[in-house]
């Protein structure tokens, strides 16, 4: 698994004092180099001026899975005026599948919980999470009854968001998975960005120059 390495630290830490104005002439990445501007912002969900910062995961990518100790440390260091969410990306069926798990965890208050455990069940375990009641299996280890399950498994509330997910997936141009999407304008991964802390260094610049620009 990546780590940290100290000139990603020093980054970080240059990151905590720098100013929104000083930050402008301070901008280190590049368009179509390490990051990408979409073709058509969508417009971002977050209140309070806050920058929305979206993880397009999916839980069979093993990348994703290895990315998680990294986009946890962002989530617990990110500035205040950053608003993280994750989307699960839904290329197709089985894709649906999965982003169902994820929207039902959450609908039911334990997304917390299983977003590890179902990382963990596809790559630690084996399993394909593919038939609802292996999917059940998994919930019912927290206590969830078979009729709560099913009462959220395909709920309007669960498919409207599914397919809002599948939605984006299209619109943001998510062609794999991890990918970081700034404030509905830009994806942190270009060429030049390499490796997770590239990712988390990439997208901590696009949050505070949008930030700055407000």
């Amino acid at each position: 698994m990546l780590r940290l390495n100290y000139k990603c630290y020093f980054f970080f830490i240059l990151f905590l004092f720098i100013t929104p104005i000083e930050a402008q002439n301070e901008w280190q990445f590049e368009n179509n180099k390490h990051y990408r501007t979409l073709p058509l912002a969508e417009g971002v969900a977050s209140l309070n001026d806050k920058i929305e910062v979206i993880e397009v995961f999916a839980y069979s990518c093993n990348h994703c899975f290895n990315f998680e100790t990294n986009i946890e440390l962002f989530e617990k260091t990110k500035a205040q005026y950053i608003d993280f969410k994750r989307m699960p990306a839904v290329f197709n069926e089985a894709y649906k599948m999965h982003a169902r798990m994820f929207y039902t965890a959450e609908s039911l208050g334990i997304l917390d919980v299983m977003h590890i455990k179902i990382f963990k069940a596809f790559h630690l375990d084996r399993k394909q999470m593919m038939t609802e009641s292996e999917i059940f299996e998994l919930f019912s280890e927290q206590g969830i009854s078979k009729d709560q399950f099913e009462n959220r498994f395909k709920s309007f509330t669960v498919e409207s968001k599914v397919n809002r997910a599948e939605r984006l997936t299209r619109k943001y141009k998510i062609r794999s998975t991890p990918t970081i999407v700034v404030n509905g304008k830009y994806t942190s991964n270009g060429p030049s960005t390499r490796t997770f802390e590239d990712i988390i260094a990439v997208t901590r610049e696009l949050a505070l120059k949008e930030y700055s620009s407000k």
